[in-house]
């Protein structure tokens, strides 16, 4: 994927292309990373423009395109030289955030984007410390991850029938649970990445790391109903394993709307993405015993503080049990 944007559409800060190609080059940053960064960062540098020039502007910047030269009113304004960037203006651009209603995570995130972009800036030599380090992030609540029961999994599994359409969402639905993918992993999926007498997939995860994750029998079933269905839908050369019955691969956008349907048939009323059923996997797997460190090897988390926030998901269920069977509770 090439970050260079149009040429009839500049980016608002000197060194903002060098900086997504390094982490599309040297960090391997997925497609949606190098957008979230882009859009963000392309958001703090019109904000920035507008700020230093003492023109009104949202978070976004808007606002800014009052800022012209004197001398040449039809010009655009040129990007504005990092070295501008202070602490004073970053918790400016927060200020902005709070008062469009962001959420705390979304401000964070946001943020998070400023902080590398200044934190290569350093690398690079054109500045001496980073400014957006001294701006905290705001305090976000603590919650739960949203997950079905073990109940509820099955009945999701169970809603599929046996059309073409049926088997594919049942070896979606199946995969998923076994495996507890992220929804961009199970998409990208290539049929080579299946080894069905092993029951293993390759999974390419986040800074495209690399790992093998296993899947059980019923997934193995479920699949290999699918292969059929799949065969029939390939019209051309497609490495994809989920397709759509076009033969193109299976998007995000189609798989949550595909589990959105599912849960409607099974008659489970709660607002559940694909995360939410990888959150299920995790959680399942933990209530059994497994191993924290195994379910991170499993997730393909970096760190096991990530995973650690199944515990408290644990405890609460075991409160809920403790609550309903203790005499005394």
């Amino acid at each position: 994927m090439s970050v260079r944007h149009r040429d009839d559409d500049p980016l608002p800060l000197e060194g903002l292309d060098q900086f997504l190609e390094s982490l599309e080059v040297e960090e391997s940053a997925s497609r949606h990373t190098l957008r979230a960064y882009r859009t963000d960062l392309c958001h703090f540098g019109r904000f920035l423009g507008a700020w230093l020039e003492g023109v009104d502007s949202d978070y976004r910047g808007s606002g800014s395109q009052e800022r012209r030269r004197p001398d040449d009113p039809g010009q655009r304004p040129r990007p504005v030289d990092p070295r501008e960037i202070d602490p004073a203006a970053v918790r400016a651009w927060l200020a902005r955030m709070h008062s469009a209603g962001l959420t705390p995570v979304t401000m964070g995130r946001k943020l998070a984007a400023v902080r590398s972009f200044c934190a290569w800036l350093c690398r690079m030599g054109v500045l001496e410390t980073n400014p957006a380090r001294a701006v905290h992030n705001p305090k976000t609540p603590q919650s739960l991850p949203r997950f079905l029961s073990e109940a509820e999994v099955e009945s999701l599994l169970a809603a599929p029938d046996d059309s073409e359409l049926g088997r594919r969402d049942r070896a979606v639905l199946e995969l998923l649970y076994a495996t507890g993918l992220r929804a961009s992993e199970l998409t990208g999926l290539n049929a080579s990445d299946l080894d069905f007498a092993e029951r293993l997939v390759k999974v390419l995860g986040k800074g495209r790391k690399e790992r093998r994750v296993p899947f059980g029998g019923a997934a193995e079933r479920a699949l290999r109903d699918y292969l059929p269905v799949r065969e029939a839908w390939v019209t051309r050369p497609e490495p994809a394993f989920f397709l759509t019955p076009a033969g193109k691969r299976l998007s995000n956008d189609g798989l949550r709307k595909l589990l959105a349907q599912r849960l409607r048939e099974a008659a489970i009323d709660k607002r559940a993405t694909p995360h939410a059923i990888r959150h299920s996997f995790a959680t399942h797997l933990l209530n059994a015993g497994a191993d924290l460190r195994a379910i991170q090897e499993l997730l393909g988390h970096a760190s096991l503080g990530t995973t650690q926030r199944y515990t408290h998901v644990s405890t609460a269920q075991l409160k809920a049990i403790y609550d309903k069977s203790h005499p005394r509770a």
